[in-house]
C-alpha cells in the first residue's frame, strides 16, 4: 500500500526532503507550508556554502555541490550558484596555524588550497588591509548561492516527481492514534497521513509540545549587514570568516555583506514573534553587532565610512551543541523531524534530505544519522533554562570550534 508522506514546512530543508524522498518513490508527499515557500528563515541566509577536511562540512558538502547540478537539471531553474573560494582570515599565530593544518588536509586530499602571506590574501580580496592580519588560507571549494532560487528549485524538481505543495496553510496540530501518527490539521482541513516529517525551522518546538515532544532547539537573533562601500566588488572575490574573531562575510551583488555569530547570543521565543512572521525581520541592533562591526573594519577599513544598505536581523534555531536535529522521534511510529539547523540549513539541506530518505526507504545512511539524532539530549531538552543558557553560547562556540 502506497504511504502517506506529509512535509510540514516549506523551507529550503523541507523542499530538499521532499524532493529526496520523491526521487526514492517512497510515497504519495504532501508538503505543506504555512506562509509561502522559503519564507521562515530561508529567505534571509547568507547562501554561503564551503567545503572542509573535517566533520559535517566535508561528505556533506561534497555532495551539495554535486547536488546542485542535479536540481538545476531536473527544475530547470538557476541556482546562482558561484564558485569563489574562501579567505580564512588569521589575526593571530594560532588560527594561522589551525589554517595551515587544514590546508595541508585539503591539499593532500587534491583540493585547491594555499597558505597565504597577508600582501598576499590583499591580492585577492581588494578591500583586505594586509597590516591588519598574520596570513590567511584560501580555500578553493567555496562559493555562495541564493537560498530562495535553491529552495524554488527543489520544489519545482519535487512537482515534477509527483509531489504535492501546498501553500498558506497553517499546521494547527499533529494527529496520532495508538501510538502512530496518522494526520495533520491544517487550516484548508485534515491530511491523513503514514508519516510525518517536521521540517518547520523555528516553529517545530511549538509544533511538537502538544504531543509532550520537548525538540531540543530554540531561536536566536542573527546578524549580517550589507554596504555599499563605493567601487563595486568584483563577482569572484573570494568570501571570508575570520572564525577566531567570530565574523564573516561576501560580495553580495557588488556590495559587502558581513556578519558574525556572537557570543551570549540573545534567544527569543518563536511563539512571541508577530504572527504571521514571512519574509519578516527583527529591528537592528547596532549595539550588540558594535564590537563585530569594528573588527571587520580593522580587516576591511573601507566598511568605516560605507553607508549601510540594510541590517538583516533574522532568527533563526540553533541547538546546544551546533548540530541539527534530524531523524526518528521515538514517541510516535511515523513520526521525523529535520530542523535546529544552526545557520546552516543551506549547507546541510542535501545531507538532511538523503538522511530522512534513507530512514523512510530503512537503508543504511549515507550520512552519520547518530550525530544528528533529535533525542540525543534526553531530558534535558524539556529544561527550558538549561536550553536557552546553552543555546546563547552555541552559536559562536560552534563556529569557533569547527571553523579553527
Amino acid at each position: 500500500m502506497t504511504r502517506n508522506i506529509i512535509i510540514v514546512g516549506g523551507g529550503v530543508v523541507g523542499c530538499s526532503a521532499a524532493w529526496h524522498l520523491a526521487k526514492r518513490g517512497l510515497g504519495n508527499i504532501t508538503l505543506v507550508e504555512r506562509e509561502q515557500l522559503g519564507a521562515g528563515t530561508t529567505w534571509h541566509s547568507a547562501g554561503n556554502l564551503t567545503w572542509r577536511p573535517d566533520g559535517d562540512r566535508d561528505a556533506p558538502v561534497l555532495y551539495m555541490f554535486d547536488l546542485l547540478d542535479e536540481v538545476e537539471h531536473e527544475s530547470g531553474l538557476e541556482i546562482g550558484w558561484l564558485r569563489t573560494g574562501r579567505l580564512f582570515v588569521a589575526r593571530h599565530e594560532a588560527a594561522l596555524a589551525s589554517f595551515e593544518t587544514q590546508a595541508a588536509a585539503a591539499t593532500a586530499r587534491g583540493f585547491e588550497s594555499h597558505v597565504l602571506d597577508p600582501k598576499a590574501a590583499a591580492r585577492h580580496h581588494p578591500l583586505l588591509n594586509p597590516e591588519a592580519l598574520v596570513g590567511a588560507w584560501l580555500n578553493g571549494s567555496s562559493g555562495h548561492l541564493d537560498p530562495s532560487n535553491l529552495t524554488a528549485a527543489y520544489a519545482r524538481a519535487a512537482r515534477r516527481r509527483g509531489v504535492t505543495i501546498v501553500e498558506d496553510a497553517r499546521v494547527e496540530g499533529l494527529e496520532t492514534k495508538g501510538g502512530q501518527v496518522v494526520g495533520v490539521r491544517t487550516t484548508s482541513g485534515m491530511l491523513a497521513a503514514d508519516i510525518v516529517v517536521v521540517a518547520a525551522g523555528l516553529w517545530s518546538r511549538e509544533l511538537l509540545a502538544p504531543l509532550d515532544i520537548a525538540l531540543a532547539q530554540w531561536g536566536c537573533e542573527h546578524f549580517y549587514v550589507i554596504a555599499d562601500i563605493g567601487e563595486p566588488l568584483p563577482r569572484e572575490t573570494p568570501s571570508f570568516v575570520a572564525p577566531a574573531d567570530l565574523i564573516y562575510g561576501r560580495e553580495d551583488v557588488g556590495h559587502f555583506l558581513f556578519g558574525c555569530f556572537d557570543e551570549g547570543a540573545l534567544t527569543l521565543d518563536a511563539d512571541a514573534l508577530p504572527d504571521p512572521f514571512a519574509f519578516t525581520l527583527l529591528p537592528p541592533n547596532w549595539d550588540k553587532f558594535a564590537p563585530y562591526f569594528e573588527t571587520v573594519a580593522q580587516l576591511f577599513p573601507a566598511v568605516r565610512d560605507a553607508p549601510i544598505r540594510q541590517f538583516v536581523n533574522g532568527p533563526e534555531s540553533f541547538t546546544p551543541d551546533g548540530h541539527p536535529l534530524i531523524g526518528r522521534l521515538s514517541s510516535f511510529d511515523g513520526l521525523y523531524v529535520a530542523s535546529g539547523m544552526n545557520s546552516h540549513g543551506v549547507t546541510l539541506s542535501g545531507a538532511a534530505g538523503h538522511i530522512i530518505a534513507d530512514l523512510i526507504a530503512e537503508v543504511p545512511c549515507r550520512f552519520p544519522a547518530e550525530d544528528y539524532a533529535p533525542e540525543r539530549f534526553g531530558e534535558k531538552s524539556g529544561d527550558v533554562e538549561w536550553l536557552r543558557a546553552r543555546i546563547a553560547d552555541a552559536p559562536s562556540g560552534y563556529y569557533r570550534g569547527t571553523n579553527l
